[in-house]
């Protein structure tokens, strides 16, 4: 039973959504957008053996994940989750829309000699439910719910497809620091063009309204790119909303020069790890 609240967290997560796209480009696509964006971050993701993805798995180890585990993970980027995961679990099975993301995952693997994954090449939105009904012990997403205007019926798929448990990892920190300064620099004002509200508190407190009792716990993480990286992330990312000129792409490869030691530029992450229990909703509207 939904607890009783009189703020609409649905609306607030699609009122951000709209405020969000509204900062791209007619024309910006998001699978073509990460394609081109599966070298940075496949590097950025490898970043000490894979930290970030260990550290998710070590918040969910022997309180959601055993060695026996079935996992799905929704909109699985380079390999975050399937490489750390899979030494660990029975078998991981990757969603994974765009090609470029879907050519690092299984370069990745094999660099790690993981075999015991799957890949699904197709939206979350596109998947088949019935398809994959009670077949995971843990559907697991990370960073990619900002994607799903109607996030409360994507996440009522992923339950429909756990057995068990599952769980959304989004950053902790609202905050882009480089990017926020970047963009005033070029754009000349303080338009906020990320997301302007943190999705942790706001898929925490959805999840408590309709029911659920979500655990929480914040991990941290360092991410490492070169600057060649930094500059491809950023030049994709403002693309999505203005042309990039030359000299557009000089001020943003003089700022993270700056920034860089030995041509790495190192950012400490947090992240806040979401998991609750997925069985047990199954009279509820999905």
């Amino acid at each position: 039973m939904a607890m009783e609240t009189d703020i609409n967290w649905e609306q607030i997560w699609a009122e951000d959504y709209e405020q969000y796209r509204q900062t791209m480009r007619a024309d910006s696509d998001d699978g073509v957008y990460w394609s081109k964006r599966a070298e940075d971050f496949s590097n950025s993701r490898r970043t000490n053996d894979f930290e970030y993805g260990r550290q998710v798995l070590n918040s969910l180890w022997n309180r959601v994940l055993t060695p026996e585990s079935v996992v799905m993970d929704v909109g699985a980027g380079p390999g975050t989750f399937v490489i750390p995961f899979a030494r660990k679990v029975k078998r991981i099975d990757a969603v994974e829309p765009a090609p470029g993301m879907v050519d690092k995952i299984k370069e990745n693997a094999q660099r790690e000699g993981i075999a015991n994954f799957g890949i699904i090449n197709s939206t979350w939105q596109d998947v088949d439910a019935a398809s994959v009904s009670d077949k995971y012990d843990l559907v697991i997403s990370s960073l990619v719910i900002w994607v799903f205007k109607d996030v409360w019926r994507q996440l009522r798929r992923m339950e429909q497809a756990s057995k068990g448990y599952c769980c959304v990892v989004t950053g902790a920190k609202s905050k882009n620091e480089h990017g926020d300064i970047l963009w005033q620099q070029i754009n000349g004002n303080k338009e906020n063009i990320w997301h302007s509200t943190q999705q942790y508190p706001l898929i925490y407190s959805l999840l408590y309204s309709k029911g659920r009792l979500p655990n929480v716990s914040i991990v941290n993480y360092t991410s490492e790119r070169s600057v060649d990286d930094k500059v491809r992330h950023l030049k994709l990312c403002f693309e999505r909303r203005i042309p990039v000129t030359p000299d557009i792409e000089k001020i943003i490869r003089e700022y993270f020069t700056a920034k860089s030691e030995n041509d790495t530029i190192k950012e400490p992450g947090q992240a806040a790890v979401i998991w609750w229990r997925a069985h047990g909703f199954e009279n509820e509207d999905r």
